[in-house]
């Protein structure tokens, strides 16, 4: 410590306080011979002193004023406060990485145990299954019995080990959805199908109204039948008799449906708290129903992945009424008026010709549109991630040698995206290296001037892979 510090500072960290020292200090004498006064103050963090603040006069001795003092402690608080931060903030950030370390940690533990419990779980739900169909031969009232509950609470043990897992990746920020267009219609006639078993030994009616003009909207069909069916499950739990009505409608914008059911009702001190993980109403009921507190949750989540919202309203020993909203265009939608107004034909393959050059565009359109195809032009590169995503089209004809557009790089973008990847790419240039544009994931690489047979094989090579 000697060689760190000088004499002064080690005396006021000894003793704690400030001190004023000059040459005729009788204990400090000016120290080492080379300072005639010194004024040091010791830096405090959380009680501990770790240092001084030290001024010294070499050339004088100088009579430290009551100003002097008061302005070097004021400034050794500062110091003491900035080291404290400093501290704190190295603390965290190996706090941070111990936590992501934890947190990937975990995560592989999950999927690796969901991978390890649904490899049995799957064998158990398959065989019984199959027993159950009679497949091994005739089976007595008490072995199907037993069978059907083997299957039963596979399924149910299935369902949970699911619900975890999807909870663990929502947390990780590692949920990912593809939005691609679908028609929310049938998935709520399957969702009702299914329900039909969950209350089928109770006087509960089903109840659909979907109204007649549902537009196709823009999200992930599974994550959003997965929300369907949590809600109508829900309901199912807690409704002994009465009904259950899903209904779905929608405005300009966005596209509403909800779950209403005649069950034992939600007080409302509860309404915020059951989209919360592991939060349930009653512990009694929700013990002799079952559940993980999960399955609103991850709705939620869901919901506000696709830019909507989830609530519910609910009047005790009346029912409730679960209801979300999604956006018709998906999350982040900016209206281009060019693609609102186009008109589709549902009865062709619809093909995007992203080209610029007419002549060739009244190429495709005469070789093409007389095969069953709709040809859909645009001249603005920039846009093809958008109109792609919108239109899922059958096909995407695309020219490389684009002007202030580096087409390499819109066809990266279109195949590495979960959005449009599916969608087939035919580039049609000239002087463009072919084995980049098929690494790149082209479909089809044809070189101008483009034949019609050359067009007509390449819809052909784009028909076998939709049909992947």
């Amino acid at each position: 410590m000697d060689d760190l510090w000088r004499p002064e500072i080690e005396m006021a960290v000894a003793r704690g306080r400030t001190l004023a020292l000059t040459a005729e200090d009788e204990e400090w004498r000016g120290g080492d011979g080379d300072a005639k006064s010194a004024l040091v103050v010791p830096l405090r963090v959380r009680g501990q002193v770790i240092g001084a603040l030290d001024l010294f006069e070499a050339d004088q001795d100088r009579q430290w004023s009551e100003d002097d003092i008061a302005l070097v402690e004021a400034v050794a608080d500062q110091v003491a406060l900035a080291v404290e931060n400093a501290r704190a903030y190295e603390e965290i950030q190996k706090t941070a990485v111990r936590l992501r370390e934890m947190d990937t940690l975990k995560s592989q533990f999950l999927a690796n145990m969901s991978h390890e419990l649904r490899t049995p779980l799957n064998s158990i739900i398959g065989f019984s299954r199959v027993m159950l169909k009679g497949i091994d031969g005739p089976l007595t009232e008490l072995q199907k019995t037993d069978l059907t509950s083997i299957y039963t609470n596979g399924q149910h043990l299935l369902g949970l080990i699911n619900d975890v897992l999807d909870m663990s990746r929502i947390e990780a920020g590692m949920m990912e959805l593809v939005f691609e267009p679908m028609d929310l219609r049938p998935i709520i006639d399957g969702v009702m199908s299914t329900a039909m078993g969950l209350v089928k030994d109770r006087p509960v009616k089903l109840v659909q109204e979907v109204a007649d003009d549902l537009p196709i909207i823009r999200a992930d069909s599974t994550r959003i039948r997965q929300v369907l069916l949590n809600l109508i499950s829900n309901a199912a739990k807690f409704t002994e008799e009465g009904s259950i009505t899903m209904r779905a409608w929608a405005d300009d914008d966005h596209i509403t449906v909800s779950v209403t059911d005649t069950g034992r009702g939600i007080p409302e001190e509860h309404w915020g708290t059951i989209f919360q993980e592991f939060q349930q109403v009653d512990g009694t009921a929700t013990r002799r129903v079952g559940g993980t507190g999960l399955g609103l949750p991850i709705s939620r989540h869901f919901v506000e992945l696709h830019g909507g919202r989830i609530w519910v309203e609910s009047e005790m020993r009346i029912g409730s009424t679960f209801t979300f909203t999604i956006p018709i265009h998906g999350p982040g939608y900016v209206q281009d008026p060019e693609l609102a107004a186009l008109e589709i034909d549902s009865n062709r393959r619809l093909v995007l010709a992203v080209e610029g050059d007419e002549g060739m565009m009244a190429f495709y359109r005469r070789y093409l549109e007389r095969h069953g195809y709709q040809i859909v032009g645009l001249a603005d590169a920039d846009r093809v991630q958008l109109w792609v995503r919108e239109l899922s089209p059958f096909a995407v004809l695309m020219d490389i040698m684009m002007p202030q557009v580096d087409g390499w790089k819109v066809l990266e973008k279109l195949k590495t995206s979960r959005e449009t990847a599916h969608v087939p790419v035919v580039i049609c240039s000239i002087g463009a290296d072919e084995a980049q544009a098929l690494s790149l994931g082209a479909a089809a690489y044809l070189t101008r001037p483009v034949l019609e047979k050359d067009l007509l094989q390449a819809m052909a090579v784009a028909a076998r892979l939709q049909s992947i």
